[in-house]
Order: structure tokens, then C-alpha cells, then sequence
């Protein structure tokens, strides 16, 4: 009976082990990029559809580039862009006239893994 309660035990911890195997998790971040300063409010939206438009085509690897240092240690495949929105800034300059800005909100996922575990 002690024997059954030790392999019970053993193939419990095994599965555990293999569910983690690797250190790897998913984490999903969201970044604020700031496009160019334009004339009027169609304007600034065209551009961020463009910007949105650019992201949504880029590998992973080039996500994994723009969006995470090469200290970290994620899985260079396996960046995604999950979600994108575009608002538009408007503000008044020093030379009195209106100017517009897209802002663009990435959010994206990837695979993690924390330092030390292999």
C-alpha cells in the first residue's frame, strides 16, 4: 500500500513538473506609440489606421525587436498582436493653430520565461 501511495505521488508530481516544463508563460502588455504631428483630424486618423495597419504585418521577430530588450527571455516566435486602437490628440501649439495626433494602443502577447529556469 506505501509502495502505491509513493508511485501515486511520483506520477503527480511528474504531471505538475511537465505542465511547467520549461518555465515559460504567457504575458500580455499593452504599449502607447505616438505618431507624427499632422494638420487635421482626418489626418491624424489615416495615420494611425497606417500605423495600425504596419504592426499587424510585422513578424514576431520584429515585434519581439521593437517591443522587448535582448536581455529577456521570451520565445522569439511567438509574438502577437491581439488588439490595436487609435485615438487622436488634439492641442493647440505656440503658433496658435490646432494640430492633431494619432495615438496608437498596441496590445500584444508572447511567451516569458523567468531567468533561471530552463
Amino acid at each position: 500500500m506505501k509502495s502505491l501511495t509513493t508511485i501515486a505521488g511520483l506520477l503527480a508530481l511528474t504531471a505538475a513538473s511537465s505542465v511547467f516544463a520549461g518555465g515559460y508563460h504567457w504575458q500580455s502588455k499593452v504599449t502607447t506609440i505616438e505618431g507624427d504631428v499632422v494638420h487635421s483630424k482626418q489626418a491624424a486618423y489615416d495615420a494611425g489606421l497606417n500605423m495600425i495597419n504596419d504592426y499587424r504585418n510585422k513578424s514576431s521577430r520584429e515585434l519581439r525587436n521593437e517591443f522587448s530588450s535582448a536581455f529577456d527571455y521570451v520565445d522569439r516566435n511567438s509574438f502577437s498582436i491581439t488588439d490595436t486602437r487609435v485615438t487622436v490628440d488634439e492641442f493647440l501649439r505656440g503658433d496658435g493653430k490646432v494640430a492633431y495626433q494619432p495615438v496608437l494602443d498596441v496590445r500584444y502577447e508572447y511567451r516569458k520565461r523567468e531567468p533561471g529556469s530552463r
